[in-house]
């Protein structure tokens, strides 16, 4: 008893005043002296006893936790060399050694029992199903490992404290050190060279210039110019992820660069990639600035393992096309099919007057080659049935089904795949599967999951549709194919709705493509019938209209309607409520089979495509879709206004 007074002064002072009280209690009671006697005894007996059997449990425990780690019986758990604390299977702090006493709380007071307080949050569930934990408490960082043992038949967990700090900090810096390559290109320099005098061109372009050396100078990176608007950039990532918090600023400085305090409309294009050599880095840095570009330009694109990150993209983008090039990719095209045994020709899933009227084209191109061809399409689920009506007038066996087409390809059959380059919103993934050769003729900027195999890919985002393109095409065979009233009609069509009559996306090759176009024998009015509307569906599309909300300049439907046009109809809703005052984009919503459904379209102002990307879809910067599996109108609507809010943050930001 003694002895256990000795080692613990609190109780012996505790029982030294009780002491006291009774023996002043009993001049006064003898009585009440007697009875605070007995229960001053009780309760240091009580004491002795929980001591002793608390005594016996840390001793129990120490010893399965020396048989655990294979002490030997002269050895002790004291001079174990690394911080130490036992729990149980529920998270319970039930002992800790020395070296965890003096290292890891390092005078910190335990706030409670509970394991968590030394995890960063992580629970008894992740001892128990990982083998290695990381934590950091106060200004160091641990690796923790625990090993599972049982105390009192009770399941418990041995955890070792490794301190890690100094190795973790030799770590980050490493990663912060590591070099990334840039690859910048000023987007159109050939238009300022062409609208400008040379003087003033070379002005614009120094000052461009001056500006990036500038953005650059905040950073420590080496550049070094590799030709006329065109710059190879290396810089450590601890300078990159400061970029990527500043968004790549320079777009926007760059972009907004006035001359004579007229806009001017620099964009710059960036690729980034990080790697493990310089090698890779500056290959994959290309791959970046091919994507940056393919998707209109004034972005940045960062490639780092097979995955983008895209920043900026906000401008419409320049024409960049040349004659020369198109006349090039003309040939290409004219020999691949002259060395086929047959042509097919498909486009994107509930084809638009877009996709048949330039698979037309096409259609027309191989034939008068004298190839077998067909356009491979999906009657009943095309939005462009009066077009594949006119063009049957034509060519009565040009169209077949993908099942069809699966059964007649060969290996040496030409794939011509339009107005998309994403291989899972083709009509037919099988037939693209089972092509050995494959051409790619698209507009829309350039998603990340493209066809990446095909033997000629061109893809041009500054094209106002895929029908401008194949109009360009057929004008540069060396054939010059026989284009009739019927081709030039569809390919005219597919113009017409991807500018909306002209009134977006129109640039100077699209009115040539269109005269070219008249000169075949093109007559708008026909055109123009190919977009009448049923009187019923006309009805269906203003109840999608007046179903509207207007969140954040953007009309909102949803096409709560039963009828088997409801894409077509959704679309028309989408392009109608921008004629709304102070509406800047509008998404018309519809459920079919199971999956949500958003048509996109803006005036220019709003990118959509950004918007749409943020879903899993994508487009053009007015036009632009995506497709919501296994969701229903209510969570659709959150996800969409999510994004709506996501891309004007990015905007104030």
């Amino acid at each position: 008893m003694l002895r256990f007074l000795k080692n613990n002064p609190v109780i012996l002072c505790i029982f030294a005043v009780s002491l006291v009280t009774c023996v002043l209690t009993f001049f006064y009671n003898k009585t009440a002296a007697l009875i605070e006697l007995v229960i001053l005894v009780i309760l240091i007996a009580l004491s002795i006893v929980t001591n002793v059997l608390s005594s016996r449990r840390s001793h129990e425990l120490i010893k399965t936790v020396n048989e655990a780690l294979n002490f030997t019986e002269t050895e002790k758990l004291s001079a174990f060399p690394l911080p130490l604390l036992v729990t149980t299977a529920g998270g319970r702090v039930l002992w800790f050694n020395s070296l965890f006493e003096s290292r890891v709380l390092d005078g910190m007071k335990l706030i409670s029992t509970d394991v968590e307080q030394f995890l960063s949050g992580q629970t008894a569930e992740d001892i128990s199903t990982h083998d290695r934990l990381y934590t950091d408490i106060g200004d160091h960082s641990y690796s923790v490992y625990p090993f599972p043992i049982t105390y009192r038949d009770e399941p418990c967990f041995i955890m070792l404290f490794s301190d890690e700090t100094q190795m973790r900090k030799t770590y980050y810096e490493y990663r912060l050190s590591r070099p990334s390559v840039m690859l910048i290109c000023i987007d159109n320099l050939e238009e300022l060279m062409q609208n400008f005098s040379d003087s003033d061109a070379d002005a614009m372009r120094s000052k461009a210039e001056k500006l990036i050396d500038n953005w650059l100078g905040e950073y420590g990176c080496i550049i070094r110019k590799l030709g006329d608007g065109r710059f190879i950039v290396v810089c450590e990532e601890r300078d990159l992820v400061r970029m990527i918090e500043r968004k790549f600023n320079i777009l926007d400085e760059i972009r907004n660069y006035r001359y004579d305090d007229k806009a001017v409309g620099i964009t710059l294009s960036i690729g980034i990639s990080r790697g493990e050599t310089l090698r890779e880095c500056e290959k994959n840095a290309r791959q970046a600035l091919d994507m940056a570009i393919g998707r209109g330009g004034d972005q940045a694109a960062i490639l780092k393992n097979d995955s983008y990150e895209f920043f900026g993209g906000m401008s419409k983008g320049i024409e960049k096309r040349s004659k020369a090039r198109t006349r090039i990719v003309a040939s290409a095209v004219q020999k691949l099919m002259e060395n086929s045994s047959d042509v097919m020709i498909m486009g994107h899933r509930f084809s638009d007057l877009d996709s048949v009227g330039s698979a037309t084209g096409m259609l027309c191109a191989a034939r008068s080659l004298g190839k077998q061809s067909y356009i491979v399409i999906n009657r009943e689920q095309s939005l462009a049935k009066p077009l594949i009506d006119l063009a049957e007038l034509k060519y009565p066996d040009g169209f077949i089904s993908s099942e069809e087409a699966v059964e007649l390809i060969s290996k040496d059959t030409l794939l011509v795949i339009v107005d998309t380059h994403r291989a899972e919103v083709l009509e037919s993934a099988e037939l693209y599967r089972r092509a050995k050769t494959v051409i790619v003729i698209d507009h829309h900027r350039k998603n990340v999951d493209f066809i990446n195999d095909s033997i000629v890919f061109q893809h041009d985002p500054n094209a106002s549709s895929a029908g401008e393109m194949v109009s360009e095409l057929l004008q540069y065979m060396p054939a010059k194919p026989a284009i009739t009233d019927c081709e030039a009609n569809a390919l005219l069509a597919g113009i017409m709705l991807d500018t909306r009559n002209f009134t977006l996306r129109a640039g100077v090759r699209t009115f040539e493509a269109a005269a070219f176009l008249k000169g075949k024998g093109a007559d708008t009015v026909k055109v123009r019938r190919l977009f009448m509307n049923k009187l019923e569906n006309f009805k269906l599309r203003n109840d999608v209209i007046d179903s509207a909300e207007v969140y954040r300049d953007c009309a909102i439907a949803y096409a709560d309607i039963n009828s088997s046009d409801v894409r077509t109809i959704a679309a028309q809703a989408a392009d109608e409520m921008l004629n709304i005052d102070s509406v800047k984009a509008s998404f018309a919503m519809f459920e079919a089979n199971g999956t949500m459904n958003i048509s996109a379209r803006s005036l220019g102002e709003i990118n959509v495509q950004l918007i749409m990307e943020a879903l899993g879809g994508g487009g053009h910067q007015t036009m632009a879709a995506a497709q919501l599996e296994a969701c229903d109108r209510e969570t659709a609507t959150t996800r969409l206004f999510a994004a709506v809010d996501e891309y004007y943050t990015k905007q104030t930001t």
